[in-house]
């Protein structure tokens, strides 16, 4: 189930391109703070059904619990920064290859922190997706800055969400709850400056808004559940199932060109993937049958 999960969750994240292209009326910044907002909201109320919340409430005063996750909290947040300001800066290739670079930074810490291994299959197709990913950097005209930043902190996030003892209901409730007044103060300024986009576009529009607690509450749901049951690794490499489905989106949805570099780093990456699938099917079906 956890290794559905994951697979789930970058599907989910690959498809809702076409969701975010509907809200392309608010700025990004302003729908970054209303994200936050409304997935706490979607949290409460579905905590409160399942009865979740005196777990919530009861971790904020563990202090090593909110440790975690006020490092999570943070990671989180700078994540989505730093994709925004790639997207409205021009630098939405360099945003992209964060994402592709992400595997990389959640494989080594699975290597670091939680002591997995890797035979020799698997480090061959590692290198493969690397060498797909370098590819695509090699093209860049700069230091990708946005890309490494967006790779670090989601990589070190799921190293924090492996160690959060938390449901995954209780877990995301106590991130989003730290980031909201950040959210809710940012969302009072652009309202006395007038610069709100929240009602002036029809009730329609202002549903479409809310809907974007639901939205960015899915995926991570899945997410957190899958990170606690599936390796660090397999976690890494799966991701590459998002920026590749934008990528086809984009080319076939939207006409973006599709060139000889893209051909040539999406063919390693994918052939990478591949093998890797190969061998965990292969190692488990080689494991012996216990005779119950």
């Amino acid at each position: 189930m956890g290794k559905l999960a994951a697979v789930g969750c970058y599907v989910y994240w690959g498809l809702i391109v076409f969701y975010w292209t509907w809200l392309d009326k608010v700025e990004s910044q302003e729908l970054l703070m209303y994200r936050v907002v409304w997935t706490l909201i979607a949290i409460v109320i579905i905590m409160y059904f399942r009865g979740s919340l005196p777990e919530y409430a009861k971790a904020f005063r563990d202090r090593k619990i909110l440790k975690w996750h006020v490092v999570g909290a943070a990671l989180l947040a700078l994540n989505w920064y730093l994709f925004v300001l790639g997207v409205t800066n021009g630098r939405i290739t360099d945003a992209s290859l964060g994402y592709f670079l992400c595997p990389f930074v959640t494989v080594f810490w699975g290597r670091i922190f939680e002591k997995e291994s890797l035979n020799l299959l698997q480090l061959f197709a590692i290198v493969l997706a690397g060498l797909g990913v370098g590819r695509l950097a090699f093209d860049m005209d700069d230091f990708p800055y946005i890309a490494t930043g967006i790779a670090l902190t989601w990589g070190t996030y799921s190293v924090v969400k492996k160690r959060s003892r938390l449901g995954v209901f209780s877990s995301l409730g106590m991130e989003m709850t730290l980031l909201a007044p950040f959210a809710l103060a940012a969302l009072l300024w652009l309202g006395s400056r007038g610069d709100l986009v929240w009602g002036t576009l029809g009730a329609g529009y202002d549903w479409l808004i809310v809907s974007t607690g639901v939205a960015t509450l899915t995926p991570l749901l899945l997410y957190s559940y899958a990170v606690r049951r599936v390796s660090l690794t397999t976690m890494g490499l799966l991701q590459y199932i998002m920026p590749t489905m934008a990528l086809l989106i984009a080319v076939f949805a939207f006409g973006e060109e599709f060139d000889n570099v893209r051909l040539f780093a999406f063919s390693f990456i994918w052939i990478g993937l591949a093998i890797y699938g190969y061998d965990s099917i292969r190692n488990r079906t080689a494991l012996p049958v216990v005779n119950r």
